[in-house]
């Protein structure tokens, strides 16, 4: 039987009210709509002969984004934890490096840091790479997709460390204070206690950023990267049906921001998160 709680006269389902939708709140009328615009499009693609031509050259592209967008996130979550850990550690040289790294990341826009990243930085790391291994890898066999992807995991674990601190510092001390009463070390706390409730209070910003993600990917296509946006501009270059290709490209981009924002809503219910209400 499901917990209840009882206020006065009033009994509660605390399930129910958990995993309910926005449904019980109002008609969700901005999906009704969303639905609507993505339902046109897609009749679109099947009765028009050019916008399935453009919808058939620009198909390939999910796939790197998709590649892209899951490896470069939860490989930035990996590295913004170790940067958001190493922001709130009494160690000052760990706390000073981390904040340096996330300071000179945000002060630089998401374009530049792409062509640092995939332009500078990554032949520089191949030449670095021969001269300590005596090898002879050749430059060009890194793929630009593989130097866009880096450059967004890079980026994004600097946002994604300043999440995990104020998700950390979010604990309340005296539950650090009762582990550590417990005899469990400070590591102990940190990964017993601190972090499972620091990862559950900062959800909805985790879901925030994975979303900016996957729309950054669309920056690779500067560097010739062959995700949606590249193939949409190739597309649209050759042919001149610029209308075609860049309607069906939004409707892309809207349908996986969709998709990931109801999932993440489902998910916050789930685990009894306050999530976003747009």
């Amino acid at each position: 039987m499901p917990p209840t709680s009882t206020t006065g006269q009033k009994t509660v389902d605390v399930a129910s009210t958990k995993t309910s939708f926005d449904f019980r709140e109002g008609f969700p009328y901005w999906l009704v709509v969303m639905l609507g615009i993505i339902g046109f499009m897609v009749f679109q693609v099947i009765v028009n002969d050019q916008y399935r031509e453009a919808y058939t050259e620009i198909l390939p592209g999910l796939r790197l984004t998709l590649i892209v967008t899951a490896g470069s996130f939860f490989a930035s979550m990996f590295l913004g934890l170790f940067i958001g850990v190493a922001r709130v550690s009494s160690n000052r040289f760990l706390e000073t490096i981390s904040r340096v790294y996330i300071e000179f990341v945000r002060g630089m826009p998401m374009l530049v840091w792409l062509f640092l990243i995939a332009l500078v930085l990554a032949p520089d790391a191949v030449d670095l790479i021969n001269k300590i291994l005596g090898t002879d890898v050749k430059t060009r066999s890194v793929s630009f997709a593989w130097r866009g992807a880096i450059a967004l995991c890079l980026f994004y674990a600097a946002f994604l460390a300043e999440v995990f601190r104020a998700g950390i510092q979010s604990v309340d001390f005296g539950q650090k204070e009762a582990g550590r009463s417990l005899g469990l070390t400070d590591r102990q706390v940190l990964r017993k206690i601190t972090l499972p409730q620091a990862f559950r209070n900062t959800l909805p910003a985790f879901g925030n950023d994975l979303i900016a993600l996957m729309k950054d990917t669309s920056l690779i296509s500067v560097i010739a990267g062959a995700e949606l946006t590249y193939n949409a501009r190739i597309y649209s270059g050759s042919s001149f049906r610029f209308r075609e290709a860049f309607f069906v490209l939004a409707v892309f981009y809207v349908t996986l921001t969709l998709v990931l924002s109801l999932l993440l809503q489902v998910w916050e219910r789930r685990l009894a998160i306050p999530g976003r209400t747009d």
